[in-house]
């Protein structure tokens, strides 16, 4: 047997899973389209609208498809009654809104050159529009207020204003827009399986922050399947939408699987977004099913607002045989609470270290 000195080997295997770890969560990912967004804004805040990939101008046909594939009827508006509608916002839209509360910060999503600053339209209200190079600008809209003037070089991240609802815009969010060479495109790019409708062409994922290498799993999507009795909706989920249901002590009436389809088989992280309202059980018990079996996971919802919650990571399958799974079997007194069931999202992560067992593709 050959004997490796030890300092030596970690000396090279710590830098190298250090960086491993580092890609776990995406940061360093190169996005695809000869720039690298971020969000427009700190923390986390809800995604409330897509942009439409058949008509991204506002011509109305009554369904949205969005950058995962999914072609759906048209979301419902709050307080309507769930018939027959879509998980996705809104039929014709062109940008990625986001539910940002008036007088947040509003972020430059990559450095450039402000070329417009002021009232855009009547629908629009005061927005700003960076020039990043190379075809590519944003634009931010509905603000409060603005932190740069024309002509002003901002830095990726530089505050560039407040966030409002001025236009013809309530609530409070950010419509932020991305555009190539005049045309809209999707920061998300384009996961579907057949050709993107864009009139611009195929969307690329503009993110440099991970996000590429995401597999959202929305509520009520076609990826998510729920059984039982006792079901109602909100529309202050994630992506608009999230279901809900009252909690039982013991054995459960309603449940739901997320299961995604994966493009490659190997190790994800898993998240599961908790909304800020309805979701005041304090022993939900998400079950991850991969490669090496079930993995129950408790999370206390009524401890988080609006956030992203941190499952754990597993080594799935390629395709759909791995899931997530969600009950209201709480053991908490019947009714006592509400179980809800939001966005599940997959993140890929590649293994670096030349001595692993595996290098996932």
């Amino acid at each position: 047997m050959r004997y490796v000195h030890l300092p030596r080997l970690l000396s090279i295997a710590m830098p190298a899973f250090a960086f491993a770890v580092s890609g776990l969560f995406g940061s360093n990912v190169e996005a695809q389209g000869g720039i690298r967004l971020r969000q427009p804004f700190a923390g986390t805040y809800r995604l409330t609208a897509y942009v439409d990939h058949r008509s991204p101008d506002y011509t109305y046909d009554g369904n949205v498809v969005v950058y995962n594939g999914e072609e759906r009827l048209n979301c419902p508006d709050c307080g309507e009654a769930w018939t027959n509608q879509g998980t996705y916002c809104y039929d014709g839209h062109n940008a990625t809104d986001y539910a940002l509360p008036g007088n947040t910060p509003v972020l430059a999503a990559a450095s450039g050159r402000v070329t417009f600053s002021g009232w855009r339209s009547t629908y629009y209200g005061n927005s700003i529009r960076i020039d990043h190079g190379n075809g590519y600008e944003t634009w931010y809209s509905h603000l409060a207020a603005f932190s740069v003037n024309l002509n002003d070089i901002v830095a990726t991240g530089q505050q560039i204003g407040l966030s409002g609802n001025t236009g013809q815009n309530q609530p409070y969010h950010l419509h932020f827009e991305v555009r190539h060479n005049g045309d809209v495109t999707d920061p998300f790019g384009w996961q579907g399986n057949w050709s993107d409708p864009l009139p611009s062409g195929l969307a690329v994922c503009l993110w440099g922050d991970g996000q590429c290498f995401e597999i959202v799993v929305e509520d009520e999507s076609d990826w998510f399947y729920k059984y039982g009795t006792g079901w109602d909706w909100d529309c202050r989920g994630n992506g608009w939408t999230m279901r809900r249901v009252a909690n039982r002590q013991t054995s459960e009436s309603a449940y739901a699987r997320w299961r995604p389809d994966l493009p490659h088989t190997g190790p994800y992280a898993v998240f599961a977004f908790v909304p800020a309202v309805h979701a005041t059980t304090t022993n939900a018990e998400y079950v991850v099913h991969d490669r090496d079996g079930d993995h129950p996971v408790l999370i206390n919802q009524l401890n988080y607002s609006d956030e992203w919650v941190y499952l754990g990571s597993y080594n799935f399958w390629d395709g759909i045989l791995g899931y997530v799974y969600l009950d209201n079997a709480t053991g908490e007194a019947n009714g006592s609470g509400e179980v809800c069931f939001d966005s599940i999202k997959f993140r890929q992560f590649r293994v670096y270290i030349p001595i692993a067992l595996k290098n996932y593709p």
